[in-house]
């Protein structure tokens, strides 16, 4: 049987066919050449050496298709570019139908408003385009004859930059008052160091993705910050947060508490009220030059369905989101803003440096969380200038079964934003769980399906299951449960996990392949690794696809600083919950004074 008969067989099986496994297949069976060629931002050239085989019938092609559309998003989603290249023999009219098709297939002629599938991934490529390069900066997907193409050569890793600075990081914590803010689909987690200690703690539960104008997202980030900023001062000035005002830290109080505790700490403090020197936050979206610029996230999609506004008018309110924290901030001091991927490996780097690790090569790192997220930092601190959308990597082209369900069915293998089936979305993270969880345990664990109905983690609505956000959003408890049942190495939960851990192998390839890294292990951060059992799970299940991968969870053992350390030995604080918020206090420290000109 050939390699595609066989693809599409496991696909109609309702079985996932992994991107990877397809495109090294095509390597050994393809007799067509097809190369991706990338106008990257900075002017310099990528090229994707493929090959496709012949087909036989209309399913064949499709299927065919899939896979050189899925190629091209993936490399747009990580990398962006000014423009695409795809050369090909233009004597075979089959795949000339093909690449004539792709400038419909991603929508180019559309207006954003207009776009959806691979279309959206052009949106955020044209606004992060129009940061880096004015904004009459065009795309455009043009055909090629192969044979005007030089011959192939081997490509090095992706450049390195200049010489390491996060072991010179955390002494730049010690006689200033700093913020670090972890912005999530699902919470957002502050954390404040006072003359070198960690002093002040926030978390709050928030639900981004049904605001429907941007000041609903900056406004509790903006009081959040004012908390924060008011309980440093108050440990500095008073040697802690009088008792009046320390409910307003607790998880469950409201804003109007605290609003009211601002209000009665700064009429306490009076001229004691001092800025932050340095804010250090991530938030889940493209982030270029401190700006958020992608713009097609889950977190704005209350906004983009909003049609009494202008999108792109509204969205640029929320890019400016440092320029109202500076209101927090000291005369001269800095607010640093990136995407929550390279936030993990900035705090994993910073850390791994304390320990006296080797940091030549960069680190890489994921969370799993509401979502998948990306980092890629480089020696200097520097992060590539890139979408880095991996959660949007498409790398399962099999599960034909799981298309038929809306976005929003816990069932559905379709991205939630684009509508595109199989990305990393709905196969890694708290997405995936859920998705897995109810396509096996029906058959496989029917009592523990029953209990997620029970309990209120599961629920119908006519034909569609969900898991409930309101009046109580059960995302947490319900991924909660899925962990618990897991610790049993021999329950269906278990092996969920290890699914998650097939797709992070999967993310591997794919981030190997296309950006091409230096570093070759992966940290993990987030919910999902918080227990040794489902960390466990994971890397067995990424063993399965990639043998020789190396994971390493944030947990405990990486806290090597002196920050990191505090938030390890705190009775009721881990790093699994807060790490990145002390990694975001680092990550400020890069624009404090004796930083100063360092382009981050």
């Amino acid at each position: 049987m050939s390699c595609i008969r066989e693809f599409l067989r496991r696909a109609e099986a309702d079985l996932p066919v992994y991107i990877s496994d397809v495109r090294e297949a095509f390597a050994r069976e393809g007799e067509r050449p097809c190369v991706l060629l990338l106008r990257l931002y900075d002017g310099s050239e990528r090229r994707f050496d493929l090959r496709l085989p012949r087909f036989e019938t209309a399913r064949e092609r499709a299927f065919g298709g899939s896979f050189l559309h899925a190629m091209l998003y993936n490399c747009l989603s990580a990398l962006g570019a000014r423009g695409v290249e795809v050369c090909f023999d233009p004597a075979d009219e089959e795949l000339k139908k093909i690449v004539a098709a792709l400038p419909e297939v991603f929508q180019v002629g559309l207006a954003r408003r207009e776009r959806s599938g691979y279309g959206k991934c052009l949106n955020v490529n044209e606004r992060t385009l129009a940061a880096l390069c004015g904004q009459g900066a065009a795309f455009c997907i043009a055909p090629r004859d192969i044979a005007t193409l030089p011959p192939a050569r081997e490509e090095a890793a992706a450049a390195l930059a200049g010489a390491p600075v996060f072991d010179k990081l955390p002494a730049r914590a010690a006689g200033r008052i700093l913020m670090g803010m972890d912005v999530g689909g699902t919470d957002v987690k502050l954390a404040a160091s006072v003359d070198g200690a960690l002093r002040v703690f926030k978390e709050y539960d928030w639900f981004p993705a049904g605001f429907d104008r941007a000041e609903a997202l900056i406004e509790p980030m903006l009081l959040l910050t004012r908390l924060m900023r008011d309980g440093a001062c108050c440990h500095r000035a008073l040697g802690g947060v009088p008792a009046a005002f320390q409910p307003a830290f607790d998880k469950e109080a409201s804003d109007a508490r605290m609003r009211d505790a601002c209000e009665g700490m700064e009429a306490l403090l009076g001229g004691r009220l001092e800025g932050f020197d340095a804010i250090g936050l991530c938030f889940p979206d493209v982030v270029v030059r401190g700006r958020i610029v992608g713009g097609e996230t889950p977190k704005t999609q209350g906004m983009r369905e909003n049609r009494a506004l202008d999108y792109e008018t509204e969205f640029a309110k929320l890019a400016g989101l440092c320029e109202r924290l500076r209101a927090y901030v000291r005369e001269g001091g800095a607010v640093l803003n990136t995407n929550d991927g390279p936030m993990a490996a900035f705090t994993s780097a910073v850390e791994q440096a304390a320990a006296g690790a080797e940091l030549s090569r960069g680190f890489f790192a994921h969370t799993l969380g509401t979502d998948l997220g990306t980092g890629w930092v480089l020696p200097d601190g520097s992060i590539p200038e890139m979408p880095l959308e991996v959660y949007n990597f498409i790398v399962d082209l099999g599960s034909f079964g799981q298309r038929a369900f809306d976005p929003e069915d816990v069932r559905s293998v379709r991205n939630v934003n684009t509508g595109l089936c199989g990305t990393l979305q709905k196969c890694a993270g708290q997405s995936g769980v859920f998705r897995l969880g109810a396509k096996y345990l029906p058959e496989r664990d029917p009592k523990t399906y029953a209990r997620l109905f029970e309990r209120g983690l599961f629920a119908r609505e006519g034909e569609r299951l969900f898991v409930p956000t309101a009046p109580a959003d059960m995302r947490k408890p319900c991924l909660e449960f899925f962990m618990r049942e897991a610790e049993d190495p021999s329950s269906v939960c278990a092996e969920l996990f290890r699914a998650v851990g097939e797709s992070l192998g999967v993310c591997w390839k794919e981030t190997q392949y296309i950006l091409r890294p230096a570093c070759e292990e992966r940290t993990l951060f987030g919910r999902l690794v918080k227990t040794e059992a489902c960390f466990a799970r994971i890397c067995e299940g990424a063993r399965r696809v990639a043998p020789g991968l190396v994971l390493r969870a944030a947990d405990g053992a990486l806290a090597n600083t002196p920050l990191m350390r505090q938030l390890a030995a705190h009775p009721h604080y881990t790093v699994a919950q807060f790490g990145q918020a002390v990694g975001a206090i680092y990550f400020g420290c890069l624009g404090l004074e004796d930083c100063a000109g360092k382009e981050v």
